[in-house]
């Protein structure tokens, strides 16, 4: 009866979400000032005072993000879990150079690409990135934290190859479509904690090599608050990777490993974006953003296996690339297959304000308790509803809050077992 009443309340929540953005709409039918596009210049009269906002260049962005990520009786040590980066971006020489940078401290992201001036299009690509955590970490498995298995794990790579890059309509400078052939050396290394079982054996240091082939696509246009307004994106990665060294390590709640197969393994993910409008409705102020995320792996271990969900939020061409799972923390899945799809319905109150309505259904692997207390993996169907609010803020900030209720998450309050996690987020960010 609980998940009835919890499903029937999370509909009413979207079904009310709904119909109040509509009667905004309604209300506002007979003045319908034109969609704000990133970057240009945009004139818009409030409240009976005349907004000019002046064009941007968005070919130099440095901005600051902020956020809290609250999962209410959430996995302990990430119910409550605050985050943040310092975002660069960076586009000149005629888009022949370019520097994209994510810095978080334990987590950075760096691409930079050198273009040819004689061969047009190709370029050389330099890549970084590193997960460095100086704490355990342990996994979770219905909510519960398996404690046995807590282990520091630090992770380096480094990268070099070639790009091909080519503009693509409708030309804005983050329209193009790029492909990238790279080359990833890099070093895992463990320590092993006081709080994991004493029969837990700890991974081995190592090398590994890895060979990625990606590509990105971006026919997207957004609107004043870089939202996905109108357009496409899609694109994915395969990934090759081998360890020099690799020996026995596990041992504890989840099945052995097998070494012998987890020293190479295959992975490969996929993702597709596309913004419009609503059917039947000749406005621009009404949009849906339909996403599908997929990904499948082969002698995946703990340390390889994709971790979901991969972001909170963002929306320029590569955080598009990382799938959204609401309700569930930061990296609390690490499945080696998953496909999900959302689907949002936005509207546009004001030219800067942006309320929407989410729905999510994900098939995701993900372990659970078998009898005897053993750990499996299974695949499950992990839906959610939810929605939020998008506004421009002072000094060139922005700022969302967000709530979702993922109806196949599974919590353990008080040591009772249940269906259903309600996840909320504020993020903030600021233009440097």
């Amino acid at each position: 009866m609980s998940l009835l009443r919890t499903l029937c309340g999370a509909g009413l929540i979207c079904l009310a979400a709904t119909a109040f953005l509509l009667a905004l709409a309604w209300a506002g039918r007979a003045e319908e000032p034109p969609t704000g596009v990133a970057g240009e210049p945009y004139e818009a009269t409030l409240f009976g005072q005349q907004i000019y906002v002046p064009p941007r260049d968005r070919r130099s962005v440095t901005a600051a993000n902020f956020g809290v990520q609250w999962i209410i009786n959430g996995p302990s040590e990430l119910e409550v879990l605050p985050f943040g980066s310092l975002f660069v971006w960076r586009n000149w020489d005629h888009e022949r150079r370019r520097l994209r940078g994510a810095f978080a401290g334990v987590f950075n992201d760096i691409n930079f690409n050198f273009g040819s001036r004689w061969l047009k299009g190709w370029e050389l690509l330099l890549t970084f990135d590193s997960i460095i955590i100086p704490l355990g970490r342990a996994e979770y498995v219905e909510g519960q934290r398996i404690r046995d298995v807590e282990v520091e794990w630090n992770q380096i790579y480094g990268g070099i190859g070639v790009a091909y890059r080519t503009g693509l309509k409708p030309w804005y400078q983050d329209n193009a479509i790029e492909l990238s052939l790279t080359y990833e050396p890099g070093y895992l290394w463990f320590k092993g904690k006081q709080e994991a079982s004493p029969q837990f054996k700890v991974p081995t240091d190592t090398y590994e090599g890895r060979v990625r082939f990606r590509m990105r696509a971006d026919g997207m246009i957004r609107n004043l608050m870089e939202l996905p307004h109108r357009g496409f994106a899609f694109g994915g990665d395969f990934v090759y990777a081998n360890r020099s060294r690799w020996e026995e390590w596990g041992g504890v709640a989840f099945d052995d490993p097998d070494v012998r197969k987890e020293r190479s393994y295959l992975t490969a993910t996929a993702f597709a974006v596309a913004a419009g409008g609503v059917p039947f409705v000749d406005s621009e102020r009404h949009r849906l953003v339909s996403a599908l995320y997929a990904g499948i792996g082969k002698d995946q271990d703990r340390f390889s296996s994709f971790r979901l969900p991969g972001r909170p939020t963002g929306y320029e061409w590569e955080a598009l690339a990382l799938p959204l799972l609401p309700g569930v923390a930061f990296n609390e899945l690490f499945p080696r297959r998953y496909l999900v799809t959302t689907l949002t319905y936005r509207y546009e109150v004001l030219f800067f304000l942006y309320p929407y309505v989410r729905g999510t259904w994900g098939l995701v692997e993900r372990p659970r308790f078998a009898d005897g207390g053993a750990v499996r993996m299974s695949m499950d169907q992990l839906p959610s509803l939810g929605g939020g609010v998008i506004s421009g803020a002072p000094w060139r900030s922005q700022i969302e809050f967000s709530y979702a209720y993922n109806f196949g998450m599974i919590r353990d309050p008080g040591g009772e077992r249940q269906y259903g996690s309600h996840g909320m987020f504020v993020f903030w960010s600021k233009e440097l």
